[in-house]
């Protein structure tokens, strides 16, 4: 349109092709000013680029008068664009100021010399704004991708942690029964026996668990893997008591804390020389309705650096899973070489009113 508009006051043959160029590297510039590449410019290219289509604004003044003055408005827009703070605005201001010279100069009318100023300012905000709306439609793009990317490695992560809760004690008590099934079946067949018919047992149930985790749900009970964690512990030659005295659990703090006993079991197998394990939970704090289990151990020791750290996998894996319950997970090596393990979890979730869902729920002694 302002190329038109100059053509109809006939300028000389002479100025129509370098009006041709000018518009042609101000729409370049434009271009390349409005992508999402011009946010990354350094501070002197974006001058530069200023400067230059500064040139192309105001120089075709000089030749075809007022009627180029439009192209004042792409100018304005670009200046938001390219320049940072509030002297983007200052600039701005002064681009809409500076394309009412030419008419004061060329004695225009007052109506022209506002249509102008107003029509620079106008399009500089539509420039502006329509850019700064494709660039923003790009990052949220981007950002959906990053978040489809991000969410794929968090599942990741999740089945790798879920596995590694889910096979860690299993495979640890399947190898240490079949130690001690091998040790016995020449002396003691019965007792070999048994023990083989633990590890099918334990494989059945590991099974089951792998094919509900494979759909999506699992769902444990802490009585339930306290008592599995007792038997394996025996076989072992690990005392092990069992003192349950908390109230009511939802089903995600019955199944975290599970985890939580699964996990320490199988840190005292691998990670020290027990000879006796204590298992207890307990009630705190009647207004926020916490639970608190406590896993302690002896036979922690310098020989065993595992044991004094939060730095392993397994513990690492359950800080994160606590920490979405809003629960907390510490460890300590006293001076008897006794290592022990605290977590406190909310007992209740707020769509559970408190209900049961397992014999867990209920106050418990077992040696």
């Amino acid at each position: 349109m302002i190329f038109l508009d100059v053509l109809s006051e006939r300028p000389s043959p002479h100025a129509v092709p370098w009006c041709a160029a000018a518009l042609t590297a101000a729409v370049t510039l434009q271009i390349q000013h409005s992508s999402l590449s011009a946010t990354r410019w350094s501070p002197a290219r974006r001058a530069a680029s200023l400067v230059l289509q500064a040139l192309v604004t105001y120089l075709p003044l000089l030749v075809v008068k007022q009627e180029w003055g439009g192209m004042a408005g792409f100018l304005a827009g670009s200046v938001l664009l390219l320049v940072p703070g509030v002297l983007s605005w200052v600039l701005f201001a002064a681009v809409v100021v500076s394309i009412v010279v030419p008419g004061i100069a060329l004695g225009s009318h007052a109506l022209d010399i506002v249509y102008l100023s107003t029509s620079t300012a106008v399009i500089g905000l539509i420039v502006y704004g329509l850019s700064h709306l494709s660039k923003l439609v790009t990052e949220l793009i981007t950002a959906r991708e990053d978040l489809a990317r991000l969410a794929v490695v968090r599942e990741r992560l999740r089945f790798a942690s879920d596995m590694h809760d889910l096979l860690g004690f299993k495979l640890s008590a399947i190898t240490l029964k079949a130690e001690l099934a091998n040790r016995l079946v020449g002396t003691q067949p019965d007792e070999a026996h048994a023990e083989l018919t633990e590890i099918l047992d334990i494989c059945r149930q590991t099974l089951a668990d792998v094919r509900g985790m494979a759909h999506g749900y699992r769902q444990l009970s802490l009585a339930t893997e306290a008592q599995q964690v007792q038997a394996t512990l025996a076989a072992a030659q690990i005392r092990t008591e069992i003192d349950f005295r908390h109230g009511p659990l939802s089903p995600e703090a019955d199944t975290a804390l599970a985890i939580v006993v699964r996990e320490a079991a199988t840190n005292v197998l691998r990670h020290s020389k027990a000879t006796r394990c204590r298992i207890t939970t307990a009630a705190i704090g009647a207004v926020t309705g916490h639970v608190r289990l406590c896993v302690r151990n002896n036979g922690a020791n310098a020989l065993f650096p595992s044991s004094r750290t939060v730095g392993g996998t397994g513990l690492a894996s359950l800080t994160h899973r606590l920490a979405a319950l809003h629960g907390t997970l510490t460890t300590q090596l006293t001076g008897d070489n006794e290592f022990e393990l605290v977590v406190e979890v909310p007992s209740r979730a707020a769509h559970h009113s408190g209900r049961s869902r397992t014999p867990a729920s209920q106050d418990s002694t077992v040696v």
